[in-house]
């Protein structure tokens, strides 16, 4: 596919010129299968849906201007807002960037940042922005090189390599170029994602962290909600500001019921998985990731409450654990919802009937439930020695380096294609900087993670297991921890490099506590892993036959899971019922001042306001809205996608989804989840009268 960049100064349009939004209707189930979601692909655009639903029915022009205008940073999403690339997104997608802009005795995370001249904005290092130029189907390519009849094992391994030599053409003889071949409907199809890969990002603006996560974890995946959830970058390319297609800023924002539209990069949903593979996360996955959560939180906030220092250090861990514990607490309630889960069994149990109703689709894809069925049931059996017998010990940095280490040599020794990822070539830098940090383990940190996992492994594993046997005999856990660390002889560079340079002898003779274990668990390890790759390929093969069916039976009316790649979603901005009362569709910035005051005032609270919002109180409008809510379709990796109008024109910055949303992991549904999203008006009211930054909201707004 040709990549065309459209002129910044063209008006995009939409085929069905100056038609107003009206009320969306539901859909009718056959199409689009809104129980599957609305993640759209840019290539398959469900044009019709739209247009029946909403009467509206965008240009092609219309949607490679959003495609174009759209951008993904790792992790998250964000979008060209101005013709000299500056770039939108949210305050926690940009937190490495302002951290690694912060010179020493700032505090940028804690007091933000505006530069207020070009040569004022900093680098953002390592963050880099991708913009997607085309997509190909390359499923024929893909599906060519595995032949009829392979073993699972060897199907992934040639599939695996196909891609990878597809990938590789896509970018030769671009430096710019980024590809990636993204698997749709979990095998069913593939698809080439080209992009253009922008290295020089630099902080142009950023809230306080205060601002940008008010309300704090309490608030967190909540409506109503009045968050200032914002971060701009410019994206420069040769020294000189990126001039691409952008999003013209809404000069009214939106109302209720305005048809809108998300564009992003969602990261990972399950509606496709079949009724084995969400009871398998519900009854084994989903308990042991959220206890796993809990510990590392408890232990981090202890940690965070030692100094000043560790709290600061911490943070953006933190943060990233509970909100990883909130977002997976919210999938497990959906998963224990009876209603929920009986209504996903009539889906499936209809989608069966479907395929056993015809022959040919029985032969071919009937019998894939019940194998994958027998193959959840066979994880399920491993999954506590797959839990334990690993170097992961909740992050522990002393037993992953030892695990590291008495592999190295036997890694090394093969064919870089023949390697674990992480000792492949590609990876070195990332195996050395682990390996081989600056300063030594913090030995505090490390006895208080480890004891914690030590813990939760004698309240899994019976006392005569081995590992457990290994590890801490009948020792406490915390103490076995304690004599563990103290003992240790690799807590720095030159000790793990000495190590390894000694061979596999000076590894096996080794009396470091962590070595010892790491050889114990290596061999039961590798078993493990192989076995689990195995039952997943099958799955795996087996989802392919779903997806072949599903195609089969919907076509592309059934939106693909996401796949953190770039999609398109439908809504309208609506409010709705909850805890007796109705949520609105706007909140606005009077309700920043209530939280504060009614919560006491608190410098020390999640409400607490930062000293600026406090002394800029009486210049603001605070009728303006601030927060907004539609029923667009989005999961984490949407952090950041712009929500547009029918005008292509941006009104809101989605940060987060409501805590109704997240179960629509498995099955969609418009009722009461929504997509959480700063209001445009908001974010330029914030600028002028709280930071002074009306240069930069005339650069957004197009005034000069």
């Amino acid at each position: 596919m040709q990549h065309v960049r459209l002129a910044s100064a063209i008006l995009v349009g939409v085929c069905l010129a100056g038609v107003s939004p009206v009320r969306a209707q539901q859909a009718p189930s056959e199409y689009p299968g809104i129980e599957t979601g609305k993640m759209w692909t840019f290539d398959v655009p469900p044009l019709d849906y739209w247009a029946r639903r909403y009467n509206f029915r965008p240009s092609q022009q219309w949607l490679d201007h959003a495609r174009l205008s759209a951008a993904r940073l790792p992790g998250c999403s964000a979008s060209f807002v101005s013709p000299d690339g500056l770039v939108l997104s949210n305050h926690h997608c940009a937190r490495g960037c302002i951290e690694s802009a912060t010179r020493p005795g700032e505090d940028l995370l804690e007091n933000g940042f505006l530069a207020r001249t070009r040569d004022e904005e900093r680098a953002c290092r390592g963050m880099y922005l991708d913009q997607l130029l085309s997509i190909t189907d390359v499923t024929d390519s893909v599906n060519a090189a595995v032949p009829a009849g392979a073993a699972p094992d060897r199907a992934a391994t040639l599939r695996e390599e196909a891609i990878r030599g597809i990938q590789q053409r896509c970018a030769a003889g671009s430096a710019n170029a980024n590809c990636q071949v993204v698997t749709m409907y979990r095998g069913g199809q593939y698809k080439l994602y080209k992009f253009h890969r922008y290295t020089d990002l630099r902080l142009v603006f950023a809230v306080e962290s205060q601002t940008g996560f008010f309300g704090g974890d309490p608030d967190n995946f909540t409506y109503p909600r009045y968050d200032l959830d914002v971060s701009i970058v410019r994206a420069y390319e040769n020294g000189q500001p990126v001039h691409t297609d952008y999003l013209r800023w809404s000069p009214n924002g939106s109302k209720e019921h305005d048809l809108v539209f998300v564009v992003g990069n969602p990261g990972s949903t399950g509606r496709l998985n079949t009724m084995a593979e969400v009871e398998y996360l519900r009854d084994v996955q989903y308990p042991a990731g959220l206890m796993q959560l809990a510990n590392m939180v408890r232990v981090d906030q202890a940690l965070s409450g030692l100094s000043e220092d560790r709290a600061r250090a911490l943070r953006n861990t933190l943060f990233g654990l509970q909100n990883s514990y909130k977002a997976i607490d919210g999938y497990q309630a959906g998963l224990l919802d009876p209603q929920l889960m009986a209504h996903k069994r009539r889906w499936e149990q209809d989608f069966r009937a479907k395929v056993d109703a015809n022959p040919e689709w029985k032969r071919l894809y009937g019998s894939a439930w019940d194998d994958i069925a027998r193959d959840e049931r066979a994880l399920a059996g491993i999954a506590v020695r797959q839990r334990y017998y690993s170097f992961g010990a909740y992050g522990t940095q002393l037993l992953q380096a030892a695990g590291l280490i008495v592999r190295f040599n036997a890694e090394t020794s093969k064919p870089d294609s023949g390697r674990m990822p992480i000792f492949r070539e590609a990876a070195r830098r990332r195996l050395e900087t682990f390996l081989y940090p600056d300063s030594p383990a913090d030995t505090t940190s490390e006895m208080r993670m480890l004891a914690a996992w030590f813990g939760q492994m004698a309240k899994d594993l019976p006392a005569n297991d081995p590992l457990r046997r290994a590890a801490f005999g009948d020792r406490a856990p915390e103490a076995a921890a304690h004599d563990m660390v103290a003992a240790s002889h690799i807590l720095g560079a030159d000790q793990r490099r000495a190590l390894i340079q000694g061979g596999d002898a000076a590894i096996r003779a080794s009396t470091d506590p962590f070595i010892k274990l790491a050889l114990f668990i290596d061999p039961v390890e590798r078993q493990v892993t192989k076995q689990a790759s195995d039952i997943q390929s099958r799955v795996s093969q087996n989802d392919a036959r779903i997806a072949r069916a599903l195609l089969a039976v919907f076509g592309n009316t059934v939106a693909p899971d996401a796949t953190f790649s770039l999609r398109i979603s439908d809504g309208e901005v609506l409010g709705f019922p909850y805890n007796g009362t109705l949520a609105p569709p706007f909140t606005t910035m009077f309700g920043i001042y209530d939280r504060y005051y009614s919560f006491g005032a608190s410098a020390s609270s999640p409400w607490a306001l930062a000293p600026r919002w406090l002394q800029r109180r009486d210049s603001l409008n605070l009728s303006t809205p601030i927060d907004g809510v539609s029923t667009t379709d989005i999961i984490g990796g949407n952090s950041g996608s712009p929500v547009i109008n029918t005008n292509g024109e941006l009104v809101g910055l989605i940060f987060d989804g409501n805590i109704e949303a997240q179960p629509l992991r498995f099955l969609f549904s418009e009722a009461v989840g929504r997509s959480v999203w700063v209001d445009s008006r908001g974010i330029i009211e914030a600028l002028r009268r709280v930071y002074d930054a009306g240069p930069l909201a005339d650069e957004l707004t197009g005034r000069h």
